[in-house]
């Protein structure tokens, strides 16, 4: 039985590597942390969960020429979504209804997905993207990120808003 998601909710689209980061004040308080971005019929979801991909895959699958391709992670179902999110506190779920607009930004020559949404009567933010390069030391961080073309992804979040 689901408990974080509907049962007539299902995933549409899912990408493996995505780094996310909270904008502002909070933003500060927290670290940006690695995850799995999946976007269901009613709501977008951030899972901080390190999932391992070959690089081929990623090239060929997830991040082919410098585009975020809308795809799925192979065998990843709604029962797994909603496992997954459980076992996550930090997990963001934001639901159609509350986005507020969703479109591709440009911080230091870098795309991001950014999405803004109201939750809890204050409006908040959301910067997405693929790390380039890595530090491990003290913990996992990115340092550099690709500049990739989010146009599919804000199509098919588009589609999905309530009008």
């Amino acid at each position: 039985m689901r408990v974080n998601i509907d049962l007539d909710e299902h995933i549409v689209a899912t990408l493996p590597k995505i780094w996310g980061n909270e904008l502002g004040f909070m933003g500060f308080f927290n670290k940006t942390k690695e995850g799995i971005l999946a976007l269901t019929n009613k709501q977008i979801i951030f899972i901080p969960e390190w999932v391992f991909v070959t690089p081929k895959e990623r090239e060929q699958k997830y991040f082919s020429e410098d585009q975020a391709k809308v795809t799925r992670i192979d065998g990843y179902s709604e029962a797994q979504l909603d496992e997954d999110i459980s076992k996550h506190s930090k997990s963001l779920l934001v639901p159609l209804e509350s986005v507020i607009s969703i479109d591709s930004v440009t911080l230091r020559r870098v795309n991001f997905l950014r999405i803004k949404f109201n939750a809890k009567h204050k409006t908040r933010a959301y910067d997405f993207g693929i790390a380039k390069t890595l530090t491990n030391y003290p913990i996992r961080q990115p340092l550099q990120f690709y500049s990739l073309d989010w146009a599919a992804w804000i199509k098919l979040i588009k589609a999905y808003l309530p009008n």
